[in-house]
């Protein structure tokens, strides 16, 4: 039952007492009271009402703050995250650069070492080739064989003429002993690799036993690899080729060039170890 409706009944019952005859005075001012405690009772609730109205509006706003700070720490951690995963994204990729970085770095550190060891494989060829000029100097000296770079190779030349007669793989005395001298110091490069290799002139061969200049040539190589091997270079560092007319130094159209194409070359053969290495790494 409302307040509004509690005051009516009330002042009706007043009036009831009012209108009868035996309704006492005190009675009457109790009534007057009450009344007057029922219209106090009214504003205080009309009162209250306001305030708590007053406190709705205050929880509204408050409730309306706290939504709008949820939605900006909602933004805030949603930025966050998009900023740690780009940050996630960009470690990734520097991981990734320093894989490949090291990987580089590996591969110019082996390049490096592969230089490093062709570096030194051409100071000990320089090397070899000065000593090898010292020890060989008697014989330079005397027309006997001639020490040569060519092609980053180290040749030791011999004219045909002082090794062989014409037409043979027969060695001289004189070649013998000239190649025996050249076995004692090749038998002391240890480690190194040789190749002999046999040259003609163009002019024609054509005997039983050498069909072409290729069969003279490389009878002759061989016949230097066999001296070489007895005078101390070890077998296993010795080869022999042939190329008869094909690879001449000088014009095959008079008797002294003719002469130089005639010739027994020992070739020092670069370090097969280091020169694979180095390809393998180009």
């Amino acid at each position: 039952m409302s307040d509004s409706r509690h005051l009516r009944l009330l002042a009706l019952m007043i009036l009831v007492l009012l209108s009868s005859a035996c309704v006492k005075r005190s009675t009457y001012r109790v009534a007057l009271a009450d009344l007057a405690d029922a219209h106090t009772v009214q504003d205080d609730l009309r009162t209250d009402l306001v305030r708590q109205g007053e406190v709705e509006d205050s929880l509204r706003g408050v409730m309306a703050d706290l939504r709008d700070e949820i939605e900006r720490l909602e933004q805030r951690r949603r930025d966050l995250e998009g900023r740690l995963q780009s940050a996630a994204d960009e470690v990734h990729r520097l991981e990734v650069v320093l894989s490949e970085r090291g990987a580089e770095y590996d591969l110019l550190q082996e390049r490096l070492q592969s230089l490093a060891a062709v570096e030194q494989e051409v100071r000990d060829r320089n090397r070899i080739y000065e000593e090898v000029i010292g020890r060989f100097r008697s014989l330079i000296d005397a027309g006997q064989l001639a020490v040569a770079i060519d092609r980053g190779r180290m040749v030791i030349q011999l004219p045909q003429d002082i090794l062989f007669p014409s037409g043979s793989a027969t060695l001289s005395g004189d070649g013998s002993r000239t190649l025996r001298e050249v076995a004692a110091v090749l038998a002391t490069l240890e480690g190194r690799s040789f190749q002999v290799e046999g040259h003609t002139d163009n002019v024609p061969i054509s005997t039983a036993q050498f069909p072409s200049n290729w069969e003279l040539s490389s009878a002759r190589a061989l016949s230097v690899v066999r001296v070489l091997t007895q005078g101390g270079v070890p077998p296993e560092s010795l080869s022999g080729a042939g190329y008869g007319e094909y690879q001449p130094v000088a014009l095959n159209d008079a008797p002294d060039s003719r002469r130089l194409n005639r010739r027994i070359e020992i070739v020092m053969l670069p370090n097969l170890d280091v020169i694979a290495g180095t390809e393998l790494n180009d």
